[in-house]
């Protein structure tokens, strides 16, 4: 689990990276590094959150809806796959000239 990320940490796409939603599926090609990476149904749906300005709170409240499930095995689930997706150089942590502060992205 990434300690960095709170439930206020907003999220952006990263500019140099493309997908493709097929299906119950994404594929996102990094643009710098020329890699391809897929993403499940889980993972896609935290992609499109993320896409429209969600926060790490906003993605763990919606699936935990959408899903019905609770707790800190989701909890933990979408922050190892945040923590990966920014590792990788896939999303990055809002910041003010995204037209919001970082702790106050929302969907």
């Amino acid at each position: 689990m990434n300690k960095a990320l709170t439930d206020k940490t907003g999220l952006r796409g990263a500019e140099d990276v493309v997908f493709t939603a097929m299906q119950d599926e994404a594929v996102l090609l990094h643009l710098g590094t020329r890699k391809y990476y897929g993403l499940n149904e889980t993972g896609l749906r935290i992609w499109q959150m993320i896409q429209v300005g969600a926060n790490v709170g906003d993605v763990v409240t919606a699936l935990s809806e959408e899903y019905e499930a609770e707790g800190d095995e989701l909890r933990e689930a979408v922050l190892t796959l945040i923590g990966e997706l920014l590792e990788e150089g896939l999303v990055r942590v809002a910041t003010a000239s995204d037209g919001t502060s970082p702790e106050q992205a929302h969907m």
